[in-house]
């Protein structure tokens, strides 16, 4: 079934999301005036002294995830650590820290214990024992997972393939999701970057609407894919992986990396496709810098795996089962486009 949207000399008008149903409608905004400013990093004033090392410990005193602190936590699963992880680049801001990447426990499961056979299995993966970027200048300067190396995030993913495993290990779980929110926008409760992993004893219903998609129209993601190069969308193209900027996600800033031929799970990638799936978020991630954000990994039976990828800086425009795209999607796609082509100079 060919994906319902009108293109009009050349130009994508309006698009009908398969699995959603959501009709996006494209809107020039140039023109238009806020009266906010929303979100975002402060921008650096040579001006502003950096935060004081008494305001940076007050800061981080309390907070969970930072290295020092990890009795304010549950308990350790496990931990990568700088000899684990090559690439890390904080040894000088993080002078001290024994580990890089830390799982525990959720303290708060989101999906009750006795639903999952009396086991919480709902987890967080800390991503770096840093809570502020280097020098920081006020206490919007936080750590962002853009600014990780590409070598860092890989291991990150291969540590949310080990969470994967143990949780499938339990037998009265049957899906797992991993959930991303950076920023106070996205709905983050914690401002120590990190992200989820939730074991469900069902699978979630984003993930069960994709299967049905699919089944309907068992050639979707190579239609999506197809269509997103010809509106110019695409951004970047592995061997098994393409990324794009996606007129059909929640805002009106999403992208999209997916692996069209693979149906498998994260935890059962070979090392060259992990390689590549992280690398494509990787990228994305690292333009998109420290705007607020969210990203959701989905995987499944009769689903390919893939990871869809919001702007939260942008506000949510899903209004009556329609979706408003700024004009300028395709300039975006463009511009990250010659943005990863200058990182890769």
């Amino acid at each position: 079934m060919p994906i319902e949207c009108e293109i009009r000399d050349g130009s994508l008008v309006w698009i009908k999301n398969p699995i959603t149903g959501v009709i996006s409608y494209v809107v020039d905004v140039r023109g238009k005036s806020f009266a906010f400013t929303l979100g975002g990093r402060e921008s650096a004033d040579p001006d502003t002294p950096h935060l004081s090392a008494e305001a940076i410990r007050r800061s981080t005193e309390s907070c969970p995830f930072c290295a020092g602190n990890e009795g304010l936590a549950p308990r350790e699963l496990f931990r990568m650590t700088a000899d684990e992880i090559p690439e890390w680049n904080g040894a000088k801001t993080a002078d001290g820290a024994t580990w890089v990447v830390r799982v525990i426990n959720n303290l708060f499961p989101r999906i009750p214990a006795e639903l999952t056979g009396n086991r919480n299995e709902s987890y967080i993966v800390v991503e770096d024992p840093r809570h502020f970027i280097d020098a920081p200048r006020s206490q919007a300067d936080l750590m962002f997972t853009g600014a990780l190396g590409g070598g860092h995030f890989l291991h990150l993913m291969q540590a949310d393939a080990r969470v994967m495993r143990l949780a499938l290990d339990n037998p009265d779980v049957c899906s797992v999701v991993i959930r991303k929110n950076q920023g106070r926008e996205s709905g983050a409760s914690q401002p120590h970057l990190h992200q989820q992993i939730i074991g469900s004893p069902e699978p979630f219903p984003a993930v069960l609407a994709e299967a049905r998609a699919e089944r309907e129209s068992p050639h979707l993601w190579h239609e999506i894919v197809a269509l997103m190069e010809r509106l110019g969308l695409v951004i970047d193209r592995a061997d098994s992986v393409v990324s794009y900027a996606s007129p059909m996600g929640g805002f009106p800033r999403s992208y999209e990396v997916v692996m069209p031929n693979y149906r498998g799970l994260l935890s059962d990638l070979r090392p060259d496709q992990m390689r590549q799936f992280a690398n494509a978020i990787h990228r994305i991630l690292m333009i998109l810098g420290p705007l607020p954000l969210d990203y959701e990994i989905h995987q499944g039976e009769g689903i390919p795996l893939h990871a869809h990828l919001n702007a939260r800086l942008y506000p949510y425009s899903n209004v009556a089962g329609t979706l408003n795209l700024p004009s300028t999607l395709l300039e975006s796609a463009g511009a990250i486009r010659n943005a990863l082509g200058r990182h890769s100079e």
